[in-house]
């Protein structure tokens, strides 16, 4: 253990973080919040402000980005919220594929 009392191999903080099951629920309802939120701002600036990209794979870029950042840069955050976000975000952006396509 070093002075920030942070244990290299501390596998249950790495996976999971120091945060309750609650806060990871509320971190997936911000994110498709936020996600949907950037949906409509980007349809609202129009076609040129993302120009070979469409509205969601722009937003989706975006999103990830956002989403992973905590989980590297934070020790009290785990990797877990992460990957149920992006799992999550795959799954809404597969879905407005599907539903754009019919």
């Amino acid at each position: 253990m070093n002075k920030d009392g942070l244990e290299l191999w501390n596998w249950r903080r790495i996976i999971i973080g120091e945060v309750p099951v609650e806060f990871m629920l509320e971190t997936l309802f911000r994110t498709i919040i936020v996600y949907l939120f950037l949906i409509f701002i980007l349809r609202m600036l129009g076609k040129r402000m993302n120009a070979q990209l469409t509205l969601t794979e722009m937003a989706v870029m975006i999103t990830l980005g956002a989403i992973v950042s905590p989980a590297m840069q934070l020790p009290d955050r785990g990797i877990l919220p992460a990957i149920v976000i992006l799992s999550c975000i795959l799954f809404l952006q597969r879905g407005l594929g599907q539903l754009s396509f019919k």
